[in-house]
């Protein structure tokens, strides 16, 4: 078996490359090309997938890591069952809703809450909460992996002692984070030289070295996720933390562990979609589709651009439903009530959308009684400003039928830009995951787990894996994730046609529409017609007016079965890896 990396996704409609022995997407080529060696090695598709975040964690630190959170569904073939693992972080059990003191009318960010004085909630040691990704890979792994953990781990350990020359990305958002990272000596000195300016390759071979991460990483690979919950590492990341202003205790670190639930399952016109339920991006992507189905399918992409407004007007109505919902009643069901099941009753449903119609006027006013046994606490969020990626998603597929689509952040760019010395690693920022405003449902409170907007998918036809589907982006990735499984069944569009085409987002506030998409004037036109306030975006590599999905799809043709990757274009150096028998 051998393997072929593309160090960058083609543009939507260009050639692609397709692989029968499986096929790794990653946000960077170093992550895929570690994920597709070791799935080269002889290792399932959860061990690519656990490899290459773990080496993303090396070569994109300000996207996610150790300090981090990870979220992920898997399809196992011995089963025939879709398994979440669900590592949403807690609040430390010090924790106050009035702990923090918003800047109301400043604007929000990824979430839409209002800021804190002295970026309290955002920056330092306070904004810290106990890192789930080490119990969420080790627990992945120990259930489905193949490979020793050690075997699967090494791929990021050698990027950390060889070092990797970072590309131009990179080294714009370590001159975007070097306020922040300047506050935390141990975590500036990661990303900057000895005269403190931000790593830049000087040469071909001028390679970003963290031996500090290598160590924790042997650590990691020797012993689990032990010593950074009741061990060593755990310790020295509360005291640290704590010495400088921040609320951890050793309870915090105990109550950590990853959950496994059950998915949350739902049709889409024939295919069955698997994704994270709860407390996650996953009821409200739920619900949109929801919403999109009972409509006639759009048709092919490429067609006239009538046809394009009709999609998008019904996929922004169908967004905003679900948004509407996601605000007022969603949270920490163990902390708050959380009307799941009544949310996505299809009768609830049904009268939400009452008065949406594919040529007609977009909803003024939409019909939103409140689920039975529920009310209102909150009003919606403002649609917060636009912020670069600080999340990444990988996906895996393999010959033998394993799927896993698997989320990782840190929160905000480099997290909370805290790092305890000696470890190699920023620390996540999920104090932003809350409302620092007091007595809304998802204030901080003790132990109370955040609401955030993963949502990776796994797509099914006749209970077998047809593709899987995530992305990053903060609450605009349920956007991304959305209008990717709408192309791909609805639109019956290339796998690089429903993730890497043109970016679209809509919530409660203005649809955002991307430059690149086709005859773009006449579509904004064709949506402005219909009542919907149209901000037209151009999207780059450090802009984030979008989400930015990736894919796998599996496809059988009289030669068996082939995996056909895609990714969004933007991002320089996105990595799609393919094996070939």
């Amino acid at each position: 078996m051998t393997t072929s990396l593309r160090e960058q996704v083609p543009l939507p409609g260009r050639s692609r490359v397709t692989g029968n022995g499986g096929a790794v997407t990653a946000m960077t080529s170093g992550a895929a090309r570690a994920g597709a060696g070791v799935l080269a090695a002889g290792g399932n598709a959860t061990d690519a997938a656990v490899a290459a975040m773990l080496a993303a964690g090396v070569v994109e630190p300000s996207m996610n890591g150790l300090g981090g959170t990870a979220y992920a569904v898997v399809f196992a073939p011995e089963s025939g069952r879709v398994t979440a693992f669900d590592g949403s972080a807690r609040c430390p059990v010090r924790a106050r809703e009035d702990m923090f003191e918003p800047l109301e009318g400043v604007g929000g960010g990824l979430y839409g809450f209002p800021p804190t004085r002295g970026d309290r909630a955002e920056t330092g040691p306070l904004s810290v909460l106990v890192p789930t990704a080490p119990a969420a890979l080790v627990e992945l792994h120990q259930r489905f992996g193949r490979l020793p953990f050690a075997a699967v781990v090494e791929p990021a350990v050698r990027l950390a002692e060889e070092g990797f020359v970072p590309d131009w990305v990179f080294a714009v958002h370590a001159a975007a984070g070097y306020r922040r990272l300047r506050l935390c000596p141990a975590a500036f000195a990661l990303y900057t030289r000895g005269d403190a300016v931000p790593f830049v390759p000087l040469s071909e071979d001028d390679r970003l070295r963290n031996p500090e991460l290598a160590g924790s990483l042997r650590v990691f690979a020797e012993e689990g996720p032990e010593p950074f919950y009741r061990g060593p590492i755990a310790r020295r990341l509360l005291a640290a933390v704590n010495e400088a202003g921040g609320i951890l205790s050793e309870s915090d670190f105990e109550a950590a562990a990853v959950r496994e639930v059950p998915p949350l399952d739902f049709g889409f016109r024939d295919t069955a979609v698997a994704t994270l339920p709860g407390n996650s991006g996953g009821p409200t992507l739920a619900a949109a589709l929801a919403h999109l189905d009972p409509f006639p399918p759009a048709g092919p992409p490429g067609g006239d651009a009538a046809a394009e407004v009709r999609f998008l007007h019904l996929a922004a109505e169908s967004l905003r439903l679900a948004f509407g919902d996601r605000f007022r009643h969603l949270g920490d069901p163990e902390s708050v009530p959380v009307p799941l099941p009544g949310l996505l009753d299809p009768d609830y449903l049904r009268e939400r959308r009452q008065g949406v119609a594919p040529d007609g006027p977009r909803l003024a006013t939409p019909r939103e009684p409140p689920p039975p046994g529920t009310r209102e606490t909150a009003g919606a969020p403002p649609s917060g400003a636009p912020t670069a990626d600080c999340t990444t998603h990988v996906n895996a597929m393999d010959a033998d039928g394993m799927a896993v689509a698997l989320t990782g952040t840190l929160g905000g760019r480099f997290g909370s830009a805290f790092a305890v010395p000696g470890l190699g690693y920023p620390l996540n920022n999920g104090m932003m995951w809350f409302d620092p405003r007091p007595g809304r449902r998802i204030s901080p409170a003790p132990g109370r787990r955040a609401l955030h907007a993963a949502a990776p998918a796994i797509l099914l036809r006749d209970g077998v894996p047809w593709a899987v589907v995530g992305s990053p982006g903060g609450r605009r990735l349920i956007s991304a994730v959305a209008l990717g499984v709408a192309r791909l069944v609805d639109r019956e569009a290339s796998l690089q046609d429903a993730v890497g085409s043109s970016g679209f987002h809509a919530d409660v506030g203005p649809l955002t529409l991307d430059e690149r998409t086709p005859d773009c004037g006449t579509v904004a036109g064709g949506l402005e017609a219909r009542g919907h306030q149209v901000l037209v975006r151009r999207e780059t590599a450090l802009t984030g007016h979008f989400g930015r999905a990736s894919g796998i799809r599996r496809c059988v043709g009289e030669d068996g079965p082939r995996f056909e990757p895609g990714a969004d274009p933007v991002r320089v150096a996105t990595g799609v890896a393919v094996q070939q028998d």
